[in-house]
């Protein structure tokens, strides 16, 4: 089984993909009100993505190309009413014996949580990434389920 995501910038430019057994977990999670009154319209979805990925693939923090960098970099861009780079389409597959068995895109995905540690005696970097569709785009949000 793989997992692949890929993040696209509305403005273009290079994507953020990692498709080389890198993605290791995968949650998605529906979260509705506990009251009853307001589950149709207070809804709360995620994405959950966890990853190890070994240091000797990353390159020089200098080159800033590799997708780890460029992950770290919008994990920590601050809010801004313009900014494109705030908001990104975000795709999930899930493959399993050549058949995809998931495929979510969030088309305004932004990062609510981001962590990540360095285990120097296993020279892997983890990171544990959390996604969620902005509030008023809920309803774009694209799913196949196989």
């Amino acid at each position: 089984m793989s997992i692949s995501l890929r993040i696209e910038r509305k403005s273009g430019g290079e994507p953020i993909e990692f498709e080389k057994g890198e993605i290791t977990g995968f949650t998605y999670m529906n979260n509705s009100s506990i009251n009853l009154l307001a589950k149709s319209t207070n809804l709360a979805h995620s994405l959950h993505i966890r990853s190890k990925i070994p240091l000797h693939s990353l390159p020089s923090v200098i080159d800033n190309a590799d997708n780890s960098n460029m992950l770290y970099t919008w994990a920590n861009t601050e809010y801004k009413p313009d900014s494109e780079d705030y908001y990104r389409k975000c795709n999930i597959q899930i493959v399993r014996n050549e058949n995809t068995i998931r495929d979510i895109t969030f088309t305004h995905a932004y990062v609510d949580k981001y962590q990540e540690q360095i285990d120097t005696s296993k020279e892997i970097l983890e990171f544990e990434l959390v996604l969620k569709q902005k509030e008023d785009q809920l309803g774009k949000i694209q799913s196949v389920l196989r």
